[in-house]
């Protein structure tokens, strides 16, 4: 459930959140719009946005932005849900900087390869001043960068298991798909790993399964892959 998940748990779960600038045409007021993420590799989230974008003209003015990021399950009754504010200064990733989450990004928004090569799109990782993160009733509060870790110790190795499992292991992503998520996916992609989970994305659906433990390594991840995988074919044996 959303009230039981850490403030890193959710935010490694969000795809989306509502960006908050500050307004050159109306200086004073605040700009909100809607922006897809993806975590760097030391924990950042990072967005892609376009110079012709009211908000990147914002925060080429005024790097001070906000990121709130909520869950659309919780759309019923949004104030029960999670949600969390990252508030953080904008700053531009020069182009020798992007070649791992250019290519992080893609896989978690493929339509967005289109954009890459054209001097209209740049991607700007948001650095944290200060975070708020509610989980539910009661649990509220403000946290500091240093409390919060997101950074992703398979980053490295990363592209090497996401080519893997799709190249050799697509019918385990399918009932992965099948077994967690109730879902009989026509195609699975496995598109990031971290130490907390995995991110696929089930005809075009962004699906987060993750871990009974952390993997801090590569082996660690196969041992946790291996046992979600038993899990599925045990349920299917009972059924």
């Amino acid at each position: 459930m959303p009230g039981q998940r850490t403030a890193s748990e959710f935010l490694r779960a969000g795809r989306y959140g509502v960006l908050a600038t500050h307004s050159r045409s109306l200086p004073g007021y605040p700009f909100g719009s809607i922006t897809p993420y993806v975590l760097g590799a030391v924990g950042e989230p990072v967005i892609y946005i376009s110079t012709l974008a009211e908000h990147t003209r914002n925060i080429n003015t005024d790097p001070r932005v906000s990121l709130t990021v909520f869950d659309p399950a919780d759309a019923a009754d949004p104030q029960a849900g999670a949600r969390l504010t990252w508030i953080a200064e904008a700053h531009a990733l020069s182009a020798d900087g992007t070649g791992a989450v250019a290519e992080r990004y893609y896989r978690f928004f493929p339509a967005a390869r289109a954009y890459a090569g054209t001097h209209d799109f740049s991607f700007y990782a948001l650095r944290p001043v200060r975070l708020r993160y509610i989980g539910g009733f009661g649990k509220i509060g403000w946290i500091e960068p240093h409390e919060i870790d997101l950074s992703n110790p398979l980053a490295d190795a990363e592209a090497g298991i996401v080519e893997h499992m799709n190249g050799d292991h697509a019918d385990a992503l399918r009932a992965y798909c099948r077994h967690f998520f109730g879902r009989e996916a026509q195609q699975a992609t496995l598109v990031g790993a971290d130490a907390d989970g995995v991110d696929l994305l089930a005809d075009g659906a962004a699906l987060r399964l993750p871990f009974t433990a952390r993997a801090e390594g590569v082996d660690a991840l196969r041992q946790q892959l291996i046992a979600l995988l038993r899990e599925t074919r045990e349920a299917a044996d009972d059924a």
